[in-house]
């Protein structure tokens, strides 16, 4: 029978990978020489791109032509980067004094003028609210959010113990979800800061977070090495994507809620984020698979009806496209 065994698992195993699509490269961006790539966001409205560099310099290009069309100088250590989700904004983080102090300065996309700039612990992740007028971090002591239009903070949620690693609003601007460092996603009311629900069917600590967007479903994954499928109201996992062999660095999901963009984390260096596989949710299957030996992923987001992803190898960036 074992011969029969085999020949069925090959066959059910065609179909996967003669769908699978393969990444498309869009452009290739020379840095300087001996400068790489530290962290970068893909403007969601498919236009700009930006990145922070190891010569302490905030760049920022066209996706298009590849075009460098700003340059904006550094103001500390372990900065960050995020577009809004429209692309008018640009929200750069600093670390002023390690670990304790930093500040977070969102520019207009079009003039390049600092629109806020507001005080902070220092940073992990940032998210802007879809109407672009809310700032969340996530990083030390918890999660902050910011009123963008008096500059104000608005809320802070902080777990008993430990960092938040990620957070993410809702596409509603209703809910904010965080990944917390001692082992729970939690869900608030991202207008009061009080807590909705706590998932707690997790055996190792979330790194990723980020919610549907009909707001029924929470995604999250980290060192269980898989993406956990919650439901908003009950907190209880209703389906969990295969299991991989990195931990889970970051989840993006399509506007239509039927893809995510996951990135894992090389097992064997656990700051290396080398996978990139981009799933069908409804089915639970993968419709790409990419990772390529020197690559590093930094970054991406979904461009209309394709992914974009920013990867970094050496004093290279370059943009491919999923499909």
């Amino acid at each position: 029978m074992r011969p029969h065994i085999l020949s069925l698992s090959v066959l059910c195993c065609m179909p996967t990978a003669v769908m699978a699509q393969s990444p498309r490269l869009e452009k290739a961006i020379n840095l300087p020489t001996k400068v790489s790539a530290e962290a970068v966001s893909v403007s969601p409205a498919g236009s700009l791109v930006a990145a922070t560099c190891s010569d302490h310099v905030v760049r920022i290009w066209s996706m298009r032509s590849g075009e460098l069309l700003r340059s904006l100088k550094q103001e500390g250590g372990q900065p960050g980067v995020q577009f809004s989700g429209d692309g008018r904004l640009l929200a750069v983080s600093y670390e002023i004094i390690a670990y304790e102090k930093g500040v977070i300065k969102v520019f207009d996309v079009d003039s390049w003028k600092v629109q806020d700039d507001l005080a902070s612990l220092p940073v992990y992740a940032l998210t802007f609210s879809s109407d672009s007028q809310r700032l969340a971090r996530a990083g030390d002591f918890g999660t902050d959010v910011w009123d963008l239009t008096t500059q104000k903070k608005v809320a802070t949620m902080s777990p008993p113990f430990g960092v938040s690693m990620a957070v993410a609003f809702s596409a509603d601007g209703k809910l904010l979800v965080t990944a917390n460092g001692d082992g729970f996603v939690r869900v608030y009311d991202a207008h009061t800061g009080s807590l909705r629900g706590t998932p707690t069917e997790f055996l190792l600590e979330p790194f990723a977070v980020t919610i549907s967007p009909d707001g029924k479903s929470v995604l999250a994954g980290g060192a269980d090495k898989t993406v956990s499928i919650i439901d908003s109201e009950s907190g209880k996992v209703t389906r969990m994507l295969p299991k991989q062999s990195g931990v889970v660095s970051s989840i993006d999901v399509s506007a239509d809620g039927n893809q995510a963009a996951v990135v894992y984390r090389s097992s064997e260096s656990f700051v290396e984020a080398n996978h990139l596989i981009l799933w069908d949710l409804g089915k639970q299957t993968m419709l790409a698979d990419f990772q390529k030996p020197g690559l590093v992923m930094m970054g991406g987001a979904f461009v209309g009806d394709r992914y974009v992803l920013a990867t970094s190898s050496g004093n290279q960036l370059t943009l491919w496209s999923i499909p």
